[in-house]
């Protein structure tokens, strides 16, 4: 039951966090957006996953970064953060680093899912 429980207290953070990339990057328009934002979802896919999310990442952040810099608007879309929390969820992959790295990158997490929602809601504002 325990291990039930821990689960769905992964998971279903996992899945909001994942719903709010995949309407990040749809948010980009077409020509800086490099794929759909639905492909987000091959995150859940095992020992593939958590190297596509980290692809995902970066190149979600660089067509932000572009989408900011044609509309003008300040800010470097988060990109510092993204990076970091990819650098910290590698680093949680091997042995004892993984003991000092995993809290950070937890927090680094939480602060780049609400930096990816904020993006989303000025793209769509400049959009309206």
């Amino acid at each position: 039951m325990t291990l039930v429980m821990l689960a769905a207290a992964i998971l279903v953070p996992a899945i909001f966090y994942y719903l709010t990339l995949h309407q990040t990057m749809n948010a980009i328009e077409g020509g800086n957006r490099p794929f759909p934002g639905g492909l987000i979802w091959l995150a859940f896919v095992p020992f593939l996953g958590t190297i596509w999310y980290m692809v995902y990442a970066i190149l979600r952040s660089s067509a932000l970064k572009k989408a900011f810099a044609r509309r003008q608007l300040p800010g470097d879309a988060a990109m510092g953060i993204t990076v970091a929390t990819v650098v910290l969820i590698a680093l949680c992959m091997g042995p004892y680093l993984n003991l000092l790295s995993i809290i950070p990158a937890i927090v680094l997490w939480i602060i780049h899912c609400v930096k990816m929602a904020n993006c989303k809601r000025v793209l769509a504002m400049c959009r309206a």
